[in-house]
């Protein structure tokens, strides 16, 4: 059954609009606050880039602990590595997101692979090698992952 206003007495028409319009609101609403809750990947980026650099290597450690099977001491170890890795690499970072020369932006990502073999060179230093094959394999995935983003 459809509701047609113009066959309603207009003492009941001015209540069906009211209810339509408390519909609509509560709908409207409803549908405003689940978008607001859901959490998008760059608002998890944006939360991530908040952090600071001791919060991202707990992050971190929390992360390799649970993925790689970590001992305390491996992740409290992880920790350190990653804290450097961080500092070292945050002041490239921002000079990468500056305005640069592509002769400038290739010497800062020849920089960032020399800390990030560092950062390997590390962890080897305290991975079993069972952990370091791991580490490598989830590397190598989230670099394929990140080049089908790109295509």
């Amino acid at each position: 059954m459809t509701l047609n206003l113009f066959q309603i007495p207009a003492s009941k028409k001015k209540k069906h609009m009211k209810n339509l319009a408390l519909f609509l609101a509560l709908t409207l609403g409803s549908i405003t606050y689940i978008g607001a809750q859901t959490s998008t990947p760059a608002a998890a980026k944006n939360q991530k880039k908040n952090l600071s650099p001791d919060e991202q290597a707990k992050r971190s450690a929390d992360k390799a602990a649970t993925k790689l099977g970590l001992t305390a001491d491996q992740k409290a170890k992880w920790e350190v590595a990653e804290r450097e890795h961080l500092t070292v690499n945050s002041p490239l970072r921002e000079r990468l997101n500056g305005s640069t020369t592509p002769e400038e932006r290739k010497q800062i990502h020849q920089e960032m692979t020399t800390n990030n073999d560092h950062f390997e060179t590390t962890l080897g230093t305290f991975l079993t090698p069972d952990q370091l094959a791991k580490f490598k394999e989830i590397k190598k995935e989230k670099q394929q992952e990140r080049k089908g983003q790109m295509h």
